[in-house]
């Protein structure tokens, strides 16, 4: 059975790092093709809206029809859909609105195939014989180590090939999935019991999956402070860093060594991690590694221009950060009957991402208003008056409950 999550794994490595590949290439593409900065930012915005939709609405649907053969059926119709984005941009004669058309069924098939995946995982992990927390440190560690990776091969590759053929590739890597989860996931794994699903339509799932979110404070919680997170680094992402580096005396290429700085760190942690992790309590670890990673660089922007010590920071910051998702992803997925993970999820990840459209808009707002120190100094203090919450609220001791979850009951294991 651990043939099944190799295989998983390996398909969500080669979908990641397209996903990074694209994140690089898209914009570029559009930007060269229109001459126009704005058109660029709509087609982001034009993929992401779409992706978190589908991930919200979708849950249902891969709950119903099971992950396996959604996750399938979304790569393969992503192969398609990616590979079009590139021809219509070729062709002059195209609109601008059908690009941004088929730019966003793209979002919303890879909002679909990602919430099946997330769906998946829990019983391939199972079916695998590991404990939760080494199966989510296993992907929260591909996820990091693709993005450490994608980024600047996405450079590379756009240098050396151009953005149209980079996403022939990402397009090519949906297919390479697809076929992954097909010969290496059994359909026996995926755990899906369709006759036991009582609800009697989509709207009356999706309300089961709204419905045990609201029920259950942990998971509030948790959407609750990656909300507010979520919000201040992507402010600290897409505004605070390019203005610091702007401000400063160290040059663009600043900016890739920062990201790379977090990447090394982030998978050196999540390697120690898949080692220690079922020794150490979950929310002592969660709450102290938070507290002290997540304001971490925002602190170091604020205070410093040394780029040797924002360095250190972010390295020291990927390192404690990377215990976190594992930790989330384990305790939910224990808590959430498996015939509900894919709406709960969807519930889930689509408020807890919320956050990160705002966070441009104000980390902008604040910078302009306020001043880059200003405003990074804000940000730092906001993230950690959030991230004391779980020494200061009791719900976040469920944390360290280790649950049996089946398709009908939840039981806690003493």
């Amino acid at each position: 059975m651990r043939r099944g999550l190799a295989g998983l794994l390996a398909a969500e490595a080669i979908s990641l790092l397209g996903s990074r590949i694209t994140f690089v290439a898209l914009p570029w593409l559009v930007l060269t093709s229109t001459d126009s900065a704005l058109l660029a930012g709509l087609a982001g915005f034009a993929e992401m809206l779409p992706y978190v939709l589908a991930g919200l609405l979708g849950g249902p649907i891969v709950d119903r029809v099971g992950p396996r053969p959604t996750a399938v059926a979304a790569d393969t119709a992503s192969l398609l859909a990616v590979s079009g984005i590139p021809i219509l941009t070729s062709t002059e004669s195209v609109p601008y609105h059908t690009l941004l058309g088929l730019i966003a069924l793209a979002g919303a098939l890879r909002g679909f195939g990602d919430t099946a995946k997330r769906a998946l995982l829990p019983r391939v992990i199972a079916g695998a014989g590991l404990t939760t927390e080494r199966g989510t440190t296993l992907y929260d560690g591909i996820s990091r180590a693709a993005t450490l990776l994608g980024l600047p091969l996405a450079g590379l590759l756009v240098a050396a090939i151009g953005p149209a053929r980079v996403l022939l590739v990402d397009a090519a890597t949906f297919g390479l999935c697809a076929l992954l989860i097909t010969v290496y996931v059994k359909a026996g794994s995926t755990g899906h019991h369709a006759a036991e699903d009582e609800e009697g339509g989509y709207a009356a799932a999706l309300r089961c999956g709204f419905r045990y979110v609201r029920e259950d404070r942990l998971i509030i919680g948790i959407m609750s402070m990656l909300f507010a997170t979520n919000l201040f680094d992507q402010a600290f992402a897409t505004v605070f860093v390019p203005v610091w580096v702007r401000e400063g005396p160290h040059g663009p290429a600043a900016l890739g060594v920062l990201g790379s700085a977090f990447g090394i760190g982030a998978v050196a942690g999540n390697l120690l991690w898949t080692v220690i992790a079922p020794r150490l309590p979950r929310r002592t670890t969660f709450a102290v590694c938070f507290l002290a990673g997540g304001p971490a660089q925002l602190f170091a922007l604020a205070l410093t221009d040394r780029l040797w010590l924002v360095l250190a920071v972010a390295a020291l910051a990927g390192a404690l950060m990377s215990t976190i998702n594992p930790i989330l992803l384990a305790a939910v997925y224990e808590r959430v009957p498996t015939r509900v993970q894919g709406r709960v999820m969807s519930v889930l990840i689509a408020f807890s991402w919320a956050g990160i459209p705002l966070g441009g808009v104000l980390g902008g707002w604040a910078a302009d208003e306020l001043g880059l120190r200003t405003g990074a100094l804000l940000a730092a203090i906001g993230y950690l008056a959030v991230t004391l919450s779980p020494f200061l609220f009791s719900v976040w001791r469920s944390l360290d409950e280790h649950r049996v979850v089946s398709t009908k009951t939840l039981v806690t294991a003493k």
